[in-house]
């Protein structure tokens, strides 16, 4: 498996070499999903990509964000880039972005980013038909997913280490609708790690564990796993190294045969130099709800470290668990705001008390639980760690009368440089010895002299020109040994140039306005109106789609799950062929769906979001009737996109869903980590079930969560606080009569908590091209998301 280390700048890159990874995953200057991120401009890129290929450490480059029409000539541009710079491959989650790399730089080999929400063996079996290398695996996907993902021959990637989003990732708009930083877009704010209330009670309820597979790693590869990638392109170069060098010990174990767990010591180095909430095996390892969620913080907890047993107002005395060194970070914890210091003086020895000067205005009590948030003698353990070496191997020829020459190789790569004719000595000869100990001098390149031998007889050869034609043969080699790496890894690659461009799409039939619902009396509204019924059913087990036959009319359609493992998906396929007669089609919840074989109609609803053409192109190549433009666009935006007259569905009203749970907050604050896919409380009316509660912010706004049952359990819809209007606004600015009279700008309304009454008035107001009473948003209408 590949040790696959975040680098989020130069630093980094080079703590990621010292410890041994195989791979880095760096982002460019634009279009990645870690815009806080150093990143690296073109000659910074250019720099990197040579350092990591002279190790024989590939570089993966992420452009993994949704783009928009204005911006498709300069990622276009990155792409070219990384071509010419010979990136080892490129994360990609925007469907136009893959449009133009399969089409315009077949030589790219494309990674599909975690942001595309591949969770299933089918999406990945559509990644393959795109000529899409290798899948960074949704992290909600259980290790019995990861298996059969692996079994299609794709390259599967699975995150093993650190932070991990608590919503799917690529579907969250949160921090891209409480203000305007996309998270689609590198610029989250994660409101994630806020605190909300739930039933009274204030927590962290969105803010989970980070993950440790370390000691997982051979269920990870008996499962098929190609590359286990480690999170961490915000933090600092060493958390790279002792997160990257710990991997790297686990995965040599397991080469050799006899796998290794980490100890003691190594486990208390990852807790220390990263973990909120200590640390869990994550959704892979069957992970869930209670054991999953952190909602005590949001930060580094660090190590507990003592108590302190007095204290004054200047100083406190901690009786201490572990050795103490001067220059720790410490954190005071106990019922005043958590107090951060510095500890200054003598290394003290567990066992030992330690005097802590507090600072003016610092809180502390007797009892309070002391934790070491960074250890000075990790950091600088980390920070000293070598880069690895190329060994080489070196042989000179010194002969009166010829040409002075240099042969290098790696064992690999080889290479031979000439010199000056050289001068027969007229006093002292030099001596094969002495021209070894200045060939052995390779000073600060990455080779470290193995074998060196000379020849010479009677031959005077300036140190000066040992010197130069070192330098020259070491340049040499390292033009060698990249061009063979990258070389090699290029005839790795699927070959998609015979993948061709395709026209853009063209005006096609007239899609009526659509109405998304959840039950009977939203869907006797919305019939009302003329709009065509799109089923999104609270439940999607086999017993409740049967009943849901009886709601429905002829021609309505059914909305996938967007996140459903294999078996369920194949479900659904196979109830929609049973009821053919009875559907007009389906909406696809996941890009990925487009790998199944669909007996009617179907389309890409809102989790599959179009942010610019090309985008829809595709989905248009791929078979779609209509397809969903982003909630992140503004109706300016929105006008470009719809300039020519493709069926691209507007959603003009509905609480925007701002994240997609796979635990239950309702379990979670139960505590119970154990029991998800077989949960009843919802179906019994449990006075503790999740129905009709919300997540609560500082500021008042109340969140709705809705549940949506699966065969494997529960995942919870979190909806915006207010309802996103845009009926009046969409008749003012997109505007193009012709579209119109040819019934090609179709629009949507989305009904999900409104009551019978409450849906009366939305369908209603739409139907009259008005706002609707009660209070809303216009969402991103006016205001552009960064």
């Amino acid at each position: 498996m590949e040790n696959l280390a975040p680098a989020g700048n130069r630093a980094a890159l080079e703590r990621a070499d010292a410890a041994g990874a195989d791979a880095v995953y760096l982002g460019y200057a634009a279009f990645s999903a870690r815009a806080g991120a150093g990143n690296f401009d073109r000659q910074e890129l250019e720099d990197a990509i040579r350092y990591a290929h002279l190790r024989h450490m590939r570089v993966h480059v992420t452009v993994n964000t949704l783009v928009k029409d204005g911006e498709l000539e300069a990622v276009t541009e990155v792409l070219r880039l990384l071509r010419d710079l010979h990136a080892d491959a490129v994360l990609i989650q925007d469907l136009g972005v893959l449009r133009i790399a399969r089409n315009c730089f077949p030589e790219l080999t494309v990674h599909a980013s975690t942001q595309m929400a591949i969770h299933n063996r089918t999406g990945v079996l559509w990644c393959k038909k795109q000529g899409i290398h290798r899948v960074v695996l949704a992290r909600e996907c259980s290790l019995s997913e990861i298996r059969k993902c692996a079994d299609t021959g794709v390259e599967t990637e699975v995150f093993a280490h650190g932070a991990q989003c608590v919503a799917v990732s690529g579907l969250c708009l949160f921090s891209s609708m409480v203000g305007e930083r996309s998270g689609n877009r590198g610029r989250c704010a994660q409101p994630c790690r806020m605190e909300y209330n739930y039933r009274g009670r204030r927590g962290a309820w969105l803010s989970p564990r980070d993950v440790c597979l370390r000691d997982e790693l051979p269920k990870l590869q008996e499962a098929g796993v190609a590359s286990i990638k480690l999170e961490g392109r915000l933090k600092r170069p060493e958390y790279v190294a002792v997160v990257a060098g710990s991997y790297r010990k686990g995965l040599d174990s397991l080469e050799r045969g006899s796998f290794e767990k980490a100890d003691r010591k190594e486990k208390e180095g990852l807790l220390q130099i990263f973990n909120r909430g200590s640390f869990m095996n994550g959704y892979a390892l069957g992970c869930e709800d209670a054991g999953v969620i952190f909602p005590e913080g949001v930060n580094h907890q660090g190590i507990r470290m003592g108590r302190i047993t007095a204290a004054d107002g200047k100083l406190a005395h901690v009786k201490l668990e572990k050795d103490l060194q001067n220059g720790d970070g410490l954190a005071l914890r106990g019922e005043h705001e958590e107090t951060g210091l510095v500890y200054s003086g003598p290394d003290m020895k567990a066992g030992e008390t330690a005097i802590i000067r507090l600072r003016p205005g610092a809180k502390a009590a007797v009892g309070d639980s002391v934790y070491r948030l960074t250890a000075v003698n990790q950091l600088k353990t980390a920070e000293s760690m070598k880069g690895r070496t190329v060994p080489v191997d070196l042989f000179l020829k010194a002969m009166p009368g010829e040409a002075l020459k240099l042969t290098a190789t790696d064992g690999e790569s080889t290479v031979t440089v000439t010199g000056e004719i050289v001068a027969e000595a007229k006093t002292r000869a030099a001596t094969e010895e002495e021209l070894c100990r200045n060939l052995e001098k390779t000073g600060e390149t990455v080779f470290e002299a193995r074998a060196v031998k000379a020849k010479t007889a009677g031959a005077f050869v300036p140190v000066s020109l040992v010197n130069a034609i070192r330098r020259e043969a070491l340049g040499a080699l390292t033009a060698e040994r990249i061009s063979a790496f990258e070389t090699r890894n290029a005839e790795l690659r699927i070959k998609n140039s015979e993948l061709k461009s395709v026209p853009e799409y063209l005006p096609n039939a007239a899609i009526p306005n659509l109405a998304y619902i959840r039950n009977r009396d939203q869907a006797e509204a919305a019939r009302a109106a003329g709009l065509r019924v799109v089923w999104c059913p609270e439940d999607y087990r086999t017993e409740a789609l049967e009943k849901l036959k009886a709601e429905m009319q002829p021609g309505d359609w059914l909305a996938m799950p967007d996140v459903c493992e294999e078996d369920t998906l194949q479900m659904l396929r196979q109830y929609t062929e049973e009821n053919k007669e009875l559907l007009g089609g389906v909406v696809l919840g996941s890009v990925g769906q487009l790998g199944g074989e669909w007996p009617v109609a179907f389309a890409a609803g809102p989790a599959i979001p179009v942010m610019n053409r090309q985008a829809a192109s595709m989905l248009m190549e791929e078979g779609c009737a209509f397809v969903t433009a982003s909630p992140e666009l503004t109706g300016q935006e929105l006008k470009t996109l719809l300039a020519d007259g493709a069926p691209i569905v507007t959603t003009v009203y509905g609480r925007t869903r701002l994240m997609l749970l796979h635990h239950c907050p309702a379990r979670t604050a139960l505590g119970l980590a154990k029991g998800h896919a077989g949960c009843r409380m919802c179906d019994e009316g449990h006075p503790d079930a999740l129905a009709g509660q919300v997540l609560e912010d500082r500021k008042g706004y109340r969140f709705p969560l809705l549940r949506q049952r699966l065969p494997e359990g529960c995942l919870v819809q979190l909806m915006n606080a207010l309802p996103t209007d845009n009926i009046v606004n969409s008749e003012l600015r997109i505007q193009n009569s012709e579209l119109k009279e040819r019934g090609l700008l179709p629009k949507a309304i989305i009904l999900t908590t409104e009551n019978e009454e409450e849906s009366k008035e939305v369908v209603n107001a739409f139907r009259e091209g008005r706002k609707t009473a009660g209070e809303t948003t216009s969402g991103h209408w006016k205001r552009a998301v960064e």
